[in-house]
């Protein structure tokens, strides 16, 4: 065998063992994630309520509306509002609603956000607090993804591991596990996890980061194998080189 041959013979085998060595990496790491059965966007939100039964006189706002801190949301009259005004040792005070001489109480946005829903009409009778508004509090959204995984996968998941948000138009988006919950059904976790990332700003990516936006979540898990040093140096090599 001439030098020649045995130097393509030998280029050969290391072909054949970057390609076998590169195939061995990816299917580990594939092994190393797991998609959500289902996930959407959701946004932190409060419920806005009131102390006082009566009737709704006056709405401001509507679902969809923006509202900054103080903007009033509705108008309410109560009887018992009136009669507690008139009472010394009852001083109705809360920053929630303001509270007029008349037996009206109006009710008020204690954080900026946007009116995700509004539960009484003008002319209905509301409880003492029964929910009446929920507003969605502007700031980055979250993710909830829930996760069917064997109990061995389960003590993979790792807080502030990293997961894949994938939006409607494949667009994919860095973000980490923030909490998880877990309840076990026939010897598998149903993991509800929530996932943060500083990207999912409300608007953003022609309009499809918004709370109920359906997305898959793709959880990596924590690599116990044999080739998680090999694998996390193959892959920080090909950071720092930019592939």
């Amino acid at each position: 065998m001439t030098w020649g041959n045995r130097f393509r013979l030998l280029g050969g085998l290391m072909l054949v063992l970057a390609i076998v060595a590169s195939a061995t990496l990816v299917l580990n790491q594939r092994q190393n994630q797991v998609a959500s059965g289902s996930a959407s966007l959701d946004a932190i939100s409060y419920s806005v309520g009131s102390d006082y039964s009566g009737s709704v006189i006056a709405a401001s706002v509507k679902a969809g509306d923006q509202v900054k801190k103080g903007d009033p949301l509705m108008t309410i009259q109560s009887a018992t509002l009136l009669r507690d005004l008139s009472s010394p040792k009852t001083s109705p005070v809360s920053t929630a609603y303001t509270t007029s001489t008349d037996g009206t109480l109006t009710l008020t946005a204690t954080e900026p956000g946007i009116v995700s829903s509004v539960k009484a009409q003008v002319g209905g009778l509301v409880g003492a607090g029964q929910p009446l508004a929920t507003i969605d509090r502007t700031g980055p959204l979250f993710v909830l993804a829930k996760f069917r995984v064997d109990s061995y996968d389960f003590a993979r998941i790792q807080k502030n591991g990293s997961v894949e948000i994938v939006l409607p138009n494949h667009q994919r988006i860095s973000g980490v596990v923030s909490d998880v919950k877990v309840q076990t059904v026939g010897g598998k976790a149903d993991a509800e996890i929530k996932v943060t990332s500083k990207d999912l700003i409300a608007g953003s990516n022609d309009g499809l980061v918004e709370p109920g936006t359906p997305v898959t979540a793709i959880l990596h898990l924590r690599d116990d194998g044999p080739l998680a040093g090999v694998k996390d140096s193959f892959f920080s090599l090909l950071e720092q080189i930019g592939i």
